[in-house]
């Protein structure tokens, strides 16, 4: 046969398993590291078939570096064909047959177009935190509170006292004053003072005037459900003496406030690449009341770094709250998703008023010594109150979740009174707590993805040529066209179906420490 034909032996970091492989800009580019690792080249040989056997005139001991083959048909082609050397054997003192495959990936890598195919998985293209929320099937172990914040909290110094009566007596009823204009009417009058002798002094004028059934009751309440401009002094006949009461009669009976708080940088002690792990589920805040009641609240879907919620709170016995966040999930105010106030101690008036000052569900001796009630009453009431063989599935099997992870603490079921213990306690309030996976998960999880990109599932092209060394794709049933014999089509597809990983820069080839930044 004529001499038609040129044959390089290289060495190369690509393998036949194809998991791996280089990217080229251009079939330049390609020709040009190609002969750059040449070991041994030939010129002038015979026709080469694409998967055979080239006789090679060297001693077997000179080429046992390559791993790699490049040939041209000089004669009926300029195409070169890039080749894994499968084997080589002895022939003789200077021959050796070098078994060669072709690899069709560097071979036809420029005769390719890949159309709109189901992506599996990729490196995204668009890291930024909320863009990429796919679930992904990898364990998460525990969760940490990296830090927290109590917010709408209220204790004995930002409370007031409410009696809450049916009529005004004594000193009140020159007061200025207008009934209730509650959202809720009730038709009660509020009066709110600032300590226990001041509702003694009251209770005291009522029973004077023969009217205790006219109070409904006695509880505590925030500060700003009154205005504290309004307070005045009224002066009340008790037992013969004047005693003078600074109260204020002036209710807001609807009041609602705005919070802000800055979403976390990071996770607890770990700072990750892939801002995938800025998001729920390796990371969220927990909001509780104290009271039974969690809610989870996820950063990506408030529209800003800031996170809002709005407390709104009606003046009503034991107190009405609810706090619910602002711009979340789309919603201006999204009262849905919102979290109760736990309940402000609560008191019960009968016709006996100085000895049954706060009979309520679930009082305790913790609230009764906190608030000194026992100074109001004589005595006190007690109550209750993927399946593909590759690098990827193995790895992934690994991370499967064993266990199902609950986000929420275990909560007390049933009807929760223990207002009085938070009120004592001072943890009548809104506790919002920032979780997230502890720092050895999110280190795993943060590997994985740095290796494999996010779960994508979606029907698109695959991105190329988006990062600074290396991404993964992944596709079911690729769709690809091109000028390609149909076998090795076939193993052009297989390869992406199993998943495989591209490396623009040979240096850093199977280096996962370097960056790897959107380009």
């Amino acid at each position: 046969m004529a001499n038609i034909s040129k044959v390089y032996l290289l060495n190369t970091p690509l393998e036949d398993d194809m998991k791996n492989t280089l990217y080229f800009a251009s079939a330049s580019a390609q020709q040009s590291y190609m002969q750059n690792n040449v070991i041994k080249s030939y010129t002038n040989v015979s026709y080469q078939r694409d998967t055979s056997t080239f006789r090679c005139p060297a001693q077997i001991d000179t080429i046992r570096n390559c791993n790699y083959m490049m040939y041209q048909n000089t004669a009926y082609s300029n195409k070169w064909f890039y080749c894994f050397i499968k084997k080589m054997t002895y022939i003789s003192d200077g021959l050796t047959d070098v078994e060669f495959e072709v690899d069709p990936l560097q071979t036809f890598m420029f005769d390719i177009t890949v159309r709109p195919s189901f992506v599996e998985r990729e490196h995204t293209n668009d890291d930024t935190v909320g863009s990429n929320i796919l679930p992904e099937n990898v364990e998460l172990g525990e969760y940490v509170s990296t830090e927290g914040v109590s917010k709408y909290t209220f204790d004995k110094d930002s409370t007031w006292f409410v009696i809450a009566v049916s009529k005004l007596e004594s000193g009140l009823k020159n007061a200025v004053y207008s009934p209730t204009a509650s959202v809720l009417p009730d038709g009660l009058y509020y009066v709110a003072v600032k300590n226990t002798n001041a509702v003694k002094t009251i209770a005291k004028a009522y029973d004077k005037e023969k009217a205790s059934d006219a109070i409904y009751s006695v509880f505590i309440c925030p500060a700003y459900c009154f205005v504290t401009s309004s307070f005045q002094r009224f002066s009340f006949d008790v037992g013969g003496s004047i005693q003078s009461v600074e109260c204020s009669v002036s209710p807001n009976m609807w009041y609602t406030h705005d919070q802000a708080i800055n979403v976390p940088s990071g996770l607890a002690n770990y700072n990750p690449r892939n801002n995938k792990l800025k998001t729920f589920p390796y990371r969220y805040m927990q909001a509780s009341n104290n009271a039974g009641e969690v809610t989870t609240y996820k950063y990506e879907d408030f529209n800003s770094n800031t996170m809002t919620f709005q407390l709104a709170f009606a003046l009503s016995t034991g107190g009405n709250g609810r706090v619910y966040p602002l711009n979340y999930k789309g919603r201006s105010s999204n009262y849905d998703e919102g979290i109760n106030l736990g309940k402000l101690p609560v008191g019960s008036w009968n016709t006996d008023p100085y000895t049954n000052w706060l009979t309520q569900n679930g009082v305790n001796m913790a609230v009764n010594t906190a608030l000194d009630l026992t100074t109001i009453a004589g005595g006190v009431a007690s109550g209750t109150g993927a399946g593909v063989v590759s690098g990827l599935s193995g790895i992934a099997n690994t991370l499967t979740q064993v266990y199902e992870h609950k986000l929420e603490p275990p909560m007390t079921k049933g009807n929760v009174c223990n207002g009085d213990v938070n009120f004592a306690k001072s943890l009548t309030c809104i506790h919002f707590n920032m979780m997230s996976i502890k720092p050895q998960y999110a280190r795993i999880v943060d590997d994985f993805f740095d290796m494999f990109g996010y779960a994508t599932h979606r029907v698109k092209v695959p991105n190329t040529a988006h990062r600074q060394n290396w991404w993964y794709t992944k596709t079911i049933d690729c769709n690809i066209t091109g000028n390609v014999p149909n076998d090795y089509m076939n193993q052009i597809k297989g390869a992406y179906n199993n998943g495989i990983t591209f490396w623009r820069n040979p240096s850093n080839f199977l280096n996962y420490s370097v960056s790897n930044g959107i380009v």
